[in-house]
């Protein structure tokens, strides 16, 4: 039997199917964010809509359980690949105290949660990567992968 093209790669079914679901989250996730702004529901939304391959493309080559990332506000696809949850990002959007980015203090897309390895970020585009190169640079100096950074 002929080899499919992910299968190619080294990704299984299973695999496509899952950065395809993150994908799909994404998009619906940002398309009900942008009815509930419109509605005058929610007060602020950073759409990701058209990058959600991208994200899920590249969170999926990352080791959700051992890399940290530094995400920006659009980057809703590798956030949830990570580990944030539809409902965690809808109280983001909803600036609810429950959310677990900022308690609600801080504009949406602005991901932060430990738990999962994602560093908080800042409103302007890239500036996320002073704190990456921090991470890699202090597990270069603890001569340790980046899951040991916090222990």
């Amino acid at each position: 039997m002929a080899k499919l093209r992910h299968e190619e790669l080294g990704l299984t079914n299973e695999n496509v199917l899952e950065i395809y679901e993150t994908m799909v989250m994404a998009r619906r996730l940002d398309e009900r964010m942008w009815l509930l702004n419109r509605a005058g529901k929610i007060p602020f939304v950073i759409s990701c809509q058209g990058q959600e391959a991208a994200q899920a493309g590249a969170a999926y080559a990352l080791d959700k359980n051992k890399d940290w990332i530094a995400p920006y506000y659009r980057d809703m696809g590798v956030v949830l690949h990570f580990g944030m949850t539809p409902k965690e990002l809808m109280l983001s959007a909803f600036a609810k105290a429950e959310d677990p980015n900022s308690g609600g203090r801080q504009m949406p897309g602005h991901f932060g949660q430990r738990k999962n390895r994602i560093l908080t970020g800042s409103s302007p585009v890239t500036t996320q990567l002073p704190h990456a190169v921090g991470v890699a640079l202090a597990a270069k100096m603890k001569k340790k992968t980046s899951s040991h950074l916090s222990h």
